[in-house]
């Protein structure tokens, strides 16, 4: 089997479905199957000298009328075709139906398009976009869903899919590992204020539906506790926003809360290696990939008890309301931590990329 993976657009720079797509290419490469990654190009996009309000637009020429043109010759030459996100569903109008297949991350954007999340504002455009998604991922012939969750949201919208819909779940895409000499790791990168000290972690962008500001308050309750009195708490993301500004400094924690942004692999290992315990109080995920990355390092984690991240996480993890931050407080404070990490330990073991590989080629080649 000749098998042609699709993968995003370069400049939108999305290092979660990067990953995935390297996953899937070296996992086929290793299994002996020919196969090859494309992705669109930056062809008007790198030459753009227009506004940045522009710049959108001009992307969606990249993605959408010039890639397409080069993806539907280049299938021709392949047995099967894989879209690796949903979100370039619509490459699907220029593919054979019957011999191409998607993963399904989440539905979660297309879903607040229709108004079912709160909180989250779609523009006219993003409506069409969202639309034209979930259409042309309804015209593959497979579609591989990341968790039990995701897959049971998408026929909710869509029950005429059920059929051609199965769930193979994502493996760890990275070589997560605990870290026995993690602290000489964070000292190399400056971090003096965690020398010798006691923190929590979180790992997300500053989306709303990641909550973030629920890390903060819980936290500040966590701080109440005489044990992690002195605990920080340490972001792998982007700065805190306004919002979490304002409830660090009513808190007097702004000498305890810090950030790294753009962490690399080797730094990222170490924290979570490093962490008390990982808080997750994200309202939202289609599968939710840093449960299991830090568990993969012996760090504890503790998620919202929403979406698949009970799923994801077993009974290695432990979880809360995110919108009672006293209750999620207490739950951490009480936590046998030392038993968390072993068990985390033990629930990664599920996550192994040769299996997934196994089962996406078997159901990719299935007719």
């Amino acid at each position: 089997m000749k098998l042609l993976l699709v993968g995003n657009y370069v400049a939108d720079d999305i290092k979660s479905m990067e990953a995935y797509a390297q996953m899937l290419l070296q996992g086929c490469r290793a299994a002996g199957i020919d196969v090859e990654l494309i992705a669109p190009k930056s062809v008007l996009f790198r030459r753009l000298k227009e506004p940045v309000g522009v710049s959108k637009w001009v992307a969606y020429v990249d993605k959408f009328i010039i890639f397409p043109l080069f993806l539907s010759r280049k299938a021709k030459r392949f047995d099967r075709t894989h879209i690796c996100d949903h979100s370039n569903g619509m490459y699907m109008f220029w593919l054979p139906p019957k011999t191409s297949s998607i993963t399904c991350h989440d539905i979660i954007a297309i879903r607040a398009a229709r108004g079912m999340i709160g909180g989250w504002r779609t523009s006219p455009t993003g409506k069409v976009f969202q639309a034209l998604i979930l259409r042309g991922m309804a015209r593959a012939q497979k579609i591989i869903c990341v968790s039990d969750y995701t897959r049971s949201d998408l026929i909710g919208l869509r029950p005429d899919l059920t059929a051609r819909t199965t769930v193979i779940r994502q493996a760890l895409h990275s070589k997560f590992a605990h870290d026995p000499g993690w602290r000489t790791v964070l000292d190399a990168y400056a971090p003096r204020f965690l020398r010798d000290k006691l923190y929590f972690l979180h790992v997300g962008s500053d989306h709303p539906r990641k909550n973030r500001s629920a890390v903060v308050k819980i936290f500040a309750e966590l701080a109440k506790f005489p044990e992690f009195a002195d605990a920080h708490l340490m972001f792998v993301g982007p700065s805190p926003n306004l919002e979490m500004t304002a409830i660090i400094e009513r808190a007097g924690l702004e000498s305890k809360v810090h950030a790294f942004q753009n962490a690399p692999m080797e730094l990222l290992n170490a924290l979570y290696s490093g962490s008390r315990g990982f808080i997750f109080t994200s309202r939202n995920e289609g599968f939710g990939w840093p449960i299991i990355e830090a568990q993969a390092c012996g760090c504890p984690v503790f998620a919202s008890h929403v979406g698949p991240m009970q799923e994801v996480g077993g009974s290695a993890a432990q979880y809360f309301n995110p919108d009672d931050v006293a209750g999620a407080a207490a739950t951490i404070a009480s936590a046998d931590f030392e038993g968390m990490r072993k068990a985390g330990l033990d629930n990664v073991r599920r996550y192994n990329v040769d299996q997934m590989i196994r089962d996406l080629i078997e159901t990719v080649a299935r007719d």
